[in-house]
């Protein structure tokens, strides 16, 4: 399992996150989206390598503005480089 953080900025994910999550889901190599301590930031939880650009594309496809990622390696809890 891997994980990484998803940000949208001025935008209240928190409240959005069950609709979220069934956009993410298409994708089936995620496996879950949690809370964090921020509203506009949520851990996603996924198998295999990340993909943000197609996570991208499922959540603005949905309606929801564009994110950003923090990749983090999972052995190491460092963030992937670019």
């Amino acid at each position: 399992m891997n994980t990484c953080s998803i940000h949208f900025s001025g935008f209240d994910a928190r409240a959005q996150r069950g609709s979220i999550c069934w956009a993410l889901f298409l994708d089936w190599n995620i496996r879950d989206v949690l809370f964090t301590e921020r509203s506009d930031t949520l851990r996603i939880i996924f198998n295999g390598p990340p993909a943000p650009a197609t996570w991208a594309d499922l959540l603005t496809d949905a309606g929801f503005p564009p994110p950003s990622f923090d990749m983090v390696e999972p052995s190491a809890g460092k963030p992937l480089a670019a």
